[in-house]
């Protein structure tokens, strides 16, 4: 498909639903851009990009938005939300022909005030993830949100990620030294070992597979080790 072409297909979908005013429109106006952003080649995938960023993004400045379920378009980008009602995330790859799987994060979220606030993570936080769970915990009496993760870039080798954040001041923040010294966890293993990284609510443990410290050439280990963390009062804590 050529870029004219393309340009024709959104400005027809545009226009199309530029006259509905119901609950769907926002939805539907942005199911129809990622689906095409997904389908077409790499190069006019590249050239599209910073247009389907700018729509999403003035979509996402509509408070209204997060009271949205976008059912259509979640089925084009990952779209999650905390069992509080007050964190929700959207993520999706960025498609190019390198050889790292870079990813868009954004997190929505209500403030102490309840105004409606979003922030770019991968801009603030680093690192190209895409988001394999969310989830509310507690914390000090305290509501905190778990974010995990998982990543991989030009290498044999891939990584999860465990990070937690805190809504205050009007903003979103990682909270450090939750995993006793460290503000997160980072965990590496060869691609095609399975690293199964996950929290169960019920017994409030986080875990994974752990496979060792990388090498010098990068890789890990092939013998597989069960690693368990217990979320307390204070955050977690390293149970083996």
């Amino acid at each position: 498909m050529s870029e004219f072409k393309f340009l024709v297909l959104i400005t027809l979908v545009s226009s199309s639903l530029l006259g509905q005013t119901n609950d769907n429109y926002s939805d539907e106006l942005l199911s129809s851009s990622f689906k095409a952003y997904m389908e077409v080649d790499y190069e006019l995938a590249y050239n599209i990009f910073p247009f389907l960023k700018e729509r999403f993004l003035e979509h996402l400045k509509d408070t209204s938005s997060f009271a949205n379920p976008y059912d259509s378009l979640s089925k084009h980008i990952d779209i999650r939300k905390t069992s509080n009602n007050l964190l929700k995330t959207y993520s999706w790859p960025e498609r190019d022909t390198g050889c790292c799987h870079r990813s868009v994060i954004y997190a929505q979220f209500k403030t102490e005030s309840r105004d409606i606030n979003f922030i770019d993570l991968n801009e603030t936080d680093g690192g190209d993830i895409f988001i394999t769970d969310l989830k509310m915990i507690e914390i000090d009496n305290k509501p905190y949100y778990l974010i995990l993760g998982w990543g991989t870039c030009c290498q044999g080798t891939h990584y999860a990620t465990a990070k937690i954040y805190e809504i205050k001041n009007g903003s979103l923040y990682k909270s450090e030294a939750m995993f006793d010294d460290k503000a997160y966890l980072s965990i590496g293993a060869n691609r095609g070992a399975n690293i199964d990284l996950k929290y169960s609510p019920e017994q409030r443990i986080l875990s994974y597979n752990s496979y060792g410290e990388g090498n010098d050439s990068g890789f890990y280990g092939h013998e597989k080790n069960v690693v368990k963390w217990k979320l307390e009062n204070e955050g977690f804590k390293k149970i083996n």
